[in-house]
């Protein structure tokens, strides 16, 4: 329906939006996937991953993660080999299209003071940990400034 220019909607459980990509992928044989990547990649013009955290006061936190499928996110997808980590740079790169990135939404939502450190920390890899303390520095930077 969306390559006849029909607006589609549609669900997944996913925990990210690279996630959500490689699912929508695999749901097809491999020898089909190359042909699907191209077609998503051409097609696809949004993806929102949501994730609900309990708060500071006791409230679900909406932490979002959006990913506006532009020239370089539609380049990532047709890749033979799909890299999360590259759609996830993708997503900063895109920050000012409209993109939100994960660890962007995390350091707001601490800055905020909607969660505690230790919540945003739990919902990255390890090796993200100082890309997110560089972010809510940023972000306590902006507030004061």
């Amino acid at each position: 329906m969306a390559e006849s220019g029909h607006l589609v909607l549609g669900t997944l459980h996913t925990k990210s939006c690279a996630e959500t990509i490689d699912r929508m992928i695999n749901f097809y044989e491999v020898r089909d996937q190359a042909q699907i990547k191209y077609m998503l990649s051409a097609i696809l013009k949004l993806v929102v991953s949501q994730r609900l955290l309990p708060g500071s006061d006791g409230k679900l936190v909406l932490i979002p993660e959006v990913m506006l499928v532009d020239n370089i996110v539609a380049g990532v997808i047709r890749k033979e080999k799909i890299s999360v980590s590259e759609i996830e740079d993708a997503i900063q790169s895109g920050s000012d299209k409209g993109s939100i990135g994960l660890i962007n939404s995390l350091a707001k939502a601490f800055v905020d003071g909607k969660i505690t450190l230790e919540q945003a920390k739990s919902q990255i890899e390890e090796k993200n940990i100082e890309i997110l303390n560089r972010t809510i520095m940023q972000l306590k930077l902006k507030q004061r400034g």
